[in-house]
């Protein structure tokens, strides 16, 4: 039980915290049928990446076992790709056609069958745990999950996430529990560049990430410190990042700069200019 110690650690003093967490939100969403909140982490002294569950609720108990182990679905996509996934019917989602309502009903006793019947739409949300966990906010829908739906989980996995870091530095060292808040802090630098992200585009929240998401990628640079870099541009000022020493400054803020005139003067971008941001980073996910 060794690989197990870390979530164990976490689980006492967080579980009156997260079941309230989870009443909030199920009385939040119309037609939810369960909640789950689970956490995983590549070091392989704490799971090996393994989705470990820390709380659920109604289906949540039932379908997230299923579900992020060898018939993988939402949750642990959402672990994986660290971005939200939101689906109107979880049984006809080309993402993981593996997944049946038979395929599922196969591991779980007849006595469950009948939820499953009852189950459609489902969300999941990640959020940054430590440098490199993850944690991801589930919930399974009698109807089509949505942005609204998203917008739900969004505020109370902010609970969820603060609570986890807050008890997961209990378990550690000062160095380590000092990498965890550096870690909460790298957050608030992204949720910082979100929220000017959604001011000039005038974009919800999933769509600012998605433009920070894409950007990191192309640039090959970490997105916190791109968004470190990002706010730094903006405000003429440091943001709340605290490893700035890690960066390499000069090619970070020249990518920072580059994103915010795509998305402040796209017009005025000079299509020969090899050192222009690519536009697909402003471009809808699914185009």
């Amino acid at each position: 039980m060794t690989d197990m110690q870390p979530v164990e650690a976490v689980v006492a003093p967080l579980a009156a915290l997260l079941d309230g967490v989870l009443t909030g939100m199920r009385r939040d969403v119309p037609g939810e049928l369960g909640t789950a909140v689970t956490i995983a982490h590549p070091a392989p002294e704490r799971g090996g990446g393994e989705l470990q569950i820390l709380a659920a609720t109604g289906l949540g108990n039932v379908l997230t076992p299923v579900t992020t182990g060898r018939l993988w679905g939402p949750s642990l996509m959402a672990a994986g790709g660290e971005e939200p996934i939101v689906t109107a019917d979880l049984w006809q989602d080309a993402r993981w056609p593996h997944l049946t309502p038979d395929a599922v009903r196969a591991h779980l006793s007849p006595q469950h069958h009948e939820a499953v019947s009852r189950s459609l739409g489902v969300a999941a949300l990640p959020g940054m745990w430590d440098d490199r966990g993850v944690v991801v906010l589930s919930v399974y829908l009698d109807r089509p999950a949505d942005h609204d739906t998203l917008a739900v989980l969004t505020r109370h996995e902010r609970l969820v996430t603060s609570a986890i870091t807050i008890a997961d530095v209990a378990t550690r060292n000062a160095t380590e529990a000092n990498q965890v808040l550096d870690a909460l802090a790298s957050r608030a630098v992204i949720d910082q560049a979100k929220g000017a992200i959604m001011t000039v585009r005038r974009c919800d929240a999933d769509e600012a990430w998605a433009v920070l998401r894409r950007a990191s990628q192309e640039f090959n640079i970490k997105l916190r410190e791109l968004a470190r870099a990002l706010i730094d541009h903006v405000g003429h000022a440091p943001g709340q990042q605290p490893d700035a020493a890690d960066r390499e400054a000069n090619a970070v803020s020249r990518a920072a700069a580059l994103v915010w005139l795509a998305l402040t003067d796209e017009a005025s971008q000079d299509p020969l200019d090899p050192g222009r941001v690519p536009m697909k980073i402003l471009e809808p996910e699914n185009s």
